[in-house]
């Protein structure tokens, strides 16, 4: 019991409990760790300001007009409609009070123009309710319209007028659904004019890119500003405002296929465009390479037939070494060999793809699990090593970089909404989607990862010869596998003449694995994992000082 009484949360209602409400302040302790004595001293902050809020609303009168105890009976209001205060108001407040069925508020709030005000104003008030709420009591259709019109100035009269009919002539009901009606309808203009839609939904936790809504005079995009909207670093932690706020898939491809139609309508019709766009997963740069592969020309012998065609071919292919000649040539013809709309179309199209969210075509997997297979049956799948050599190993690290960083801040975020899940149960979503943002962004830098691996080792490999060095164990147990069974392959047939002593005169394929000097304890760990997996798949191995030799195989493969 002493325990208890001694607890913060206890420490906490004794220190702040009056004038603040016990369970107002559990609900706020909950979104801390009181554990934690640098967020009990947060929670203290925030419980002080709360304190002396209600402390100063303790001294007003209760007045359900809203008019802070002014009537317009009482001089309060001079004729310009200037606020000014009696000098013994304080000594009459107590004359104000009614009894709890009838509180005359004078509704003075309603301004209108017409003569007809004067008389509507003597005869509405309030009255207290079996539930405690106030109503208006006395108060016509036109009273109640009017009365509404003064607090959303922004709806029109119509929309108030058949919201209040829809209500039943409720103005509490009303009230509400026009509060909901103004906050979703809502736009934000920004300095150009341009109006920006508040998010809504599940898009609305995803804070990526701005969806921009063209404004009546603008009739046309700047191409700066098309393509601007595609470079997408996503920060899921941005606040919403006029230069960062989220758009859901649908406008985002239709943003696409505009960007790409803009540079190409001479030649592509939209629906074209728009058809490919989807095909390709709904990824934009995809979607530029698949158009130009299908419009690209026969060979590399008809671009060089057309001079033009070769010469701005060979100013793209300069400027973008990565794009082959016939991509090159496929963007021209598209763009209708203009080579500055070329190149907006292969920047666009070497841009890392965008974090944020998955293609459409992730959004739904069918996976299925293979049948498992007896260890006779199992056969190694050669694979080609020089396709590795085409991976950027720059680009595929920072790639593997952006995606670590992103799913960090994601489980972050999950973790933080778990937290405040346990005061507001709409936060249970939010930890559920960052969950799922953070996954994905997990897997997709695994294998940028795995990708840098491989790049690294291929700069520093031959055929015969493999170079671990700069790679983690798992990696360099997965590309020994791979390797040492392509170069199997490769020998063809002069593997089955047999005999040890012909394998070792053929110098077999030497793995470096290091000696391990760079580790902690200057043991190596590469050397041993990749012998014991060789051992273990049959391959005939000799152990050399910081590297292995493959010479053969122990078994029939």
């Amino acid at each position: 019991m002493a325990d208890q009484s001694n607890s913060p949360l206890q420490e906490l209602e004794k220190t702040y409990c009056p004038p603040l409400d016990p369970a107002l302040l559990t609900a706020i302790a909950l979104d801390f760790d009181l554990t934690d004595q640098a967020q009990v001293e947060q929670l203290r902050g925030t419980l002080d300001a709360l304190r002396l809020s209600a402390w100063e609303q303790e001294d007003l009168p209760f007045d359900p007009s809203g008019t802070s105890g002014l009537s317009p009976d009482s001089n309060g209001f001079d004729m310009d409609g200037a606020c000014e205060r009696s000098p013994s108001h304080t000594d009459t407040m107590p004359s104000r009070e009614t009894d709890l069925t009838s509180l005359t508020s004078g509704v003075s709030g309603f301004n209108l123009d017409d003569a007809s005000a004067t008389g509507r104003k003597n005869h509405v008030s309030y009255i207290v309710r079996s539930d405690g709420t106030l109503s208006l009591h006395g108060a016509t259709d036109e009273d109640k319209i009017a009365y509404l019109s003064e607090m959303f100035r922004s709806t029109d009269r119509f929309t108030i007028k058949h919201t209040l009919q829809k209500a039943g002539g409720d103005v509490d009901r009303a009230m509400d659904e026009l509060l909901n009606y103004v906050f979703f309808d809502e736009q934000i203009p920004d300095e150009d004019g341009i109006t920006i839609a508040v998010p809504k939904g599940v898009d609305g936790f995803q804070g990526a890119e701005a969806v921009r809504k063209k404004g009546r005079r603008r009739k046309t995009k700047g191409k700066a500003l098309a393509r601007d909207q595609y470079a997408r670093a996503s920060n899921c932690g941005e606040p919403l405002s006029a230069s960062s706020t989220s758009s859901n898939i649908w406008a985002t491809a239709e943003k696409d296929v505009d960007f790409i139609y803009s540079l190409t309508s001479a030649v592509l019709p939209k629906e074209r465009i728009r058809s490919a766009y989807h095909a390709n997963g709904a990824s934009l740069p995809t979607t530029i390479q698949a158009l130009a592969k299908i419009h690209a020309p026969g060979g590399k012998n008809t671009v060089e037939k057309d001079e033009l065609l070769a010469a701005q071919v060979s100013e793209i292919t300069q400027q973008f070494p990565t794009i082959t000649t016939e991509i090159s040539a496929g963007l021209l013809i598209i763009t209708r060999q203009i080579p500055s709309a070329a190149k907006e179309l292969a920047e666009v199209m070497l841009t890392v793809p965008e974090t944020s969210r998955a293609p459409l075509s992730e959004l739904i997997k069918i996976t299925s699990t293979l049948p498992p297979l007896d260890d006779e049956d199992e056969v190694a799948e050669p694979r080609n090593p020089g396709l590795r050599f085409a991976h950027n190993l720059e680009n595929v690290k920072s790639a593997a970089h952006v995606h670590f960083s992103a799913g960090a801040e994601a489980f972050s975020k999950a973790s933080t909404a778990y937290r405040r899940g346990k005061s507001d149960r709409l936060m249970g979503g939010a930890a559920a989607y960052y969950s799922s943002v953070g996954r994905d962004h997990l897997e997709l830098a695994k294998r940028n990862a795995a990708a840098a691996a491989d790049a690294l080792v291929d700069q520093q490999s031959t055929s015969n010869r493999l170079d671990l060095h700069g790679v983690s164990v798992q990696d360099a147990v997965r590309i020994s596998r791979e390797r040492v069974s392509a170069w199997w392959e490769s020998l063809g047939d002069t593997r089955l003449m047999g005999g040890s002593s012909y394998e070792r005169t053929q110098g077999g394929f030497n793995i470096v694995t290091g000696k391990g000097r760079h580790s902690h304890d200057g043991t190596s760990r590469l050397g041993p994992a990749v012998g014991k997996m060789l051992v273990r798949d049959g391959w005939r191995v000799e152990v050399g000082e910081g590297s292995l030799t493959v010479v053969g195989v122990m078994r029939q493969r």
